[in-house]
């Protein structure tokens, strides 16, 4: 099978290069990402290796069927960015990794958290000013926090687990509640944790349901000062409400590692003042927003898993014609 494979890094390149023999594979690397505007450029292969910045519409997904694609496998566990009704519309298939390294992003998910309720941002600006005070920098403890999680699926549940071990009091929520979860922590309505946590975290995949499920009703619920994090996914978030929520108090630190228009910056070298979004620009601004472009999840280990599952969907799909991993529901 012949591979096109978009968001390969240049320290990714030996692991395909031992792919070749190992599966039979060839592949080309595309310079860009996939959307509208460069899909033109696929050409002479049946599969494409996706990463979360492309963006697979219908008319996409109508250009790859009539030149020969059959098969599609994005590196990552979401898959908001493919339209998968277009996907079974044009009978092409798509497979996704459903877990690969929980530890990386909830380790990452538990610093930023610490930076934000510990005030990094504000200390090393502090710093790089010549201030070595301690004025405005008083933390908090995550040990005396009560921590809410918003989705208890593998990332949810490492994030409830590492939280135990700092001593928080954890809560969870998900329309699905597992028996795994609930030994870490206590399930209560959506609007409970809202009520009860300090800090809440994301940990929920982006369906027409979840989308926005922090916007300006969520966020009235929640206790004035509390904190949000989120590493899940930037739609997740109603970024104009959190910005009215910071500026009024009623949240007192935001930490993302994802934003809903991430597609126009991320991965692309880009001057801030190129990227025409103010919300965006003004939470970067502030000294209590701490901001990461889409890495929680970029270690070795998690990237070694995520690309060896993703061709093993493939050379699942080019032996059987069906795969274990493909994607049944959208943003899944």
């Amino acid at each position: 099978m012949r591979i096109r494979v978009y968001g390969a890094q240049p320290d990714e390149l030996g692991l395909y290069e031992e792919a070749k023999s190992k599966y039979g594979f060839s592949f080309e690397f595309a310079k860009g990402t996939l959307n509208e505007d460069t899909v033109d450029e696929v050409k002479d292969c049946e599969g494409i290796i996706l990463v979360t910045t492309c963006k697979v519409t219908e008319k996409v997904v109508k250009v790859l069927a009539e030149r020969g694609v059959k098969y599609l496998a994005t590196r990552s566990a979401g898959s908001d960015h493919v339209d998968y009704e277009a996907v079974k519309k044009y009978g092409l298939h798509c497979a996704n990794v459903p877990f690969y390294a929980p530890e990386a992003i909830a380790e990452y998910t538990i610093l930023v958290a610490l930076w934000t309720i510990r005030h990094g941002k504000k200390s090393w600006n502090m710093i790089q000013n010549g201030d070595f005070t301690m004025q405005g920098l008083k933390g908090r403890q995550l040990g005396r926090m009560t921590a809410g999680v918003l989705g208890t699926g593998r990332i949810g549940r490492t994030t409830m687990s590492l939280l135990n071990g700092f001593g928080a009091k954890v809560l969870g929520w998900d329309p699905y509640p597992n028996d795994a979860a609930a030994k870490l922590g206590t399930y209560v309505t959506k609007e409970e944790l809202l009520q009860q946590s300090d800090i809440v975290f994301l940990h929920c995949p982006l369906t027409p349901d979840s989308y926005h499920i922090i916007g300006e009703e969520t966020l009235a619920q929640m206790k004035d000062g509390a904190v949000l994090i989120n590493t899940a996914r930037g739609g997740l978030v109603d970024h104009a409400a959190v910005l009215k929520a910071l500026e009024s108090g009623k949240l007192s630190g935001f930490a993302f590692d994802v934003y809903e228009n991430e597609s126009e910056f991320v991965r692309k070298k880009k001057p801030l003042s190129e990227i025409n979004d103010p919300v965006f620009k003004a939470l970067l601004a502030r000294e209590d927003v701490h901001y990461s472009a889409h890495v929680a999840f970029y270690t070795d280990g998690a990237i070694y898993s995520m690309i060896e599952v993703t061709l093993e969907n493939l050379k699942e799909y080019e032996t059987t014609g069906a795969c274990k991993n493909e994607i049944k529901e959208e943003g899944v």
